[in-house]
């Protein structure tokens, strides 16, 4: 039992071993000299040395995110507290509880670590590219570039939708439908917890375009298996919708639509990348 409990970890570490290997090879093909190819200890601490500064980075913008913790929860607060307003004007009154001495003061820490987070994203990318563009070829670097770039700017992007023009419409709707039935004693962790949740799922969801252009480009997802499985991805899209958005039709169309034009983009960017190689074949031959 004891050997089959760390076999996940020596499949890892093998795994994770073969690919510094790689890409040591790959590095001294590109320097035009195999007989210099550094040794695994020295990838290692590259890449220890890399992912020192990644959290050098994260834990500098956490500190900062700490000393301006009173302006960031205000702002952070703004979805909620104009869903109050209006309540309020209903005769609702739905202020945020605590049950925990402790409560505020955790989630305040976990905020101040997750704006960190999303503030060193760039810092931390950059990080990951000087380690890995050694190893690309110049074809593969700007392409990799690109992706890099992008999905930073549509984590950010969704992030900023969902804050801004989601999150507000989700909370008035879900409180007045929910207010019709209970007392709904909202929490300062539930809040915290719930409105972090969306911005990272439609984060994530912004990442889709790059995440399926990178598989239409390795020749894994061509654009025909999109185009279709289109009922089916404009289906799924409305089923997390409905999960995630309060049940009305309009929550539901500001939830999914977005979630489906992520996919359209993405078939339309494959499309672009297989024409591009058609013409490269074209050219060459």
């Amino acid at each position: 039992m004891s050997r089959m409990g760390f076999r996940p970890f020596q499949y890892v570490s093998t795994a994770f071993n073969a690919g510094l290997q790689r890409k040591a090879k790959r590095e001294a093909v590109l320097n035009g000299n195999e007989d210099s190819q550094m040794s695994l200890f020295d990838h290692i601490r590259e890449l220890r040395k890399h992912a020192l500064r990644a959290v050098l980075w994260l834990s500098a913008f956490s500190g900062i995110s700490f000393l301006f913790m009173e302006p960031l929860i205000h702002f952070l607060k703004k979805p909620y507290d104009s869903v109050l307003l209006n309540l309020k004007q209903q005769g609702i009154t739905q202020n945020l509880s605590s049950i925990s001495i402790f409560e505020v003061i955790t989630v305040n820490f976990k905020i101040c670590f997750l704006i960190g987070f999303a503030l060193s994203l760039p810092f931390m990318a950059r990080e990951v590219w000087n380690f890995v563009a050694p190893a690309l070829y110049e074809k593969e670097k700007k392409i990799a570039l690109i992706s890099v770039f992008a999905s930073v700017f549509l984590f950010y992007l969704g992030i900023s939708f969902g804050f801004f023009l989601i999150i507000p419409y989700f909370f008035s709707n879900a409180l007045s439908w929910a207010s019709q039935y209970a007392l709904v004693m909202i929490t300062y962790e539930n809040y915290f917890n719930s409105l972090i949740t969306m911005m990272l799922i439609f984060g994530a969801v912004f990442e889709v375009p790059v995440i399926l252009s990178l598989l239409g480009l390795a020749g894994i997802l061509p654009s025909e298996t999109l185009i279709k499985n289109r009922k089916i991805a404009f289906l799924g899209c409305f089923i997390i919708g409905a999960i995630l958005s309060p049940p009305d039709v309009i929550s539901l169309c500001l939830v999914s639509i977005p979630m489906y034009l992520m996919v359209e983009i993405s078939i339309y960017l494959i499309k672009k990348i297989e024409e591009k190689r058609k013409t490269q074949l074209t050219t060459s031959i």
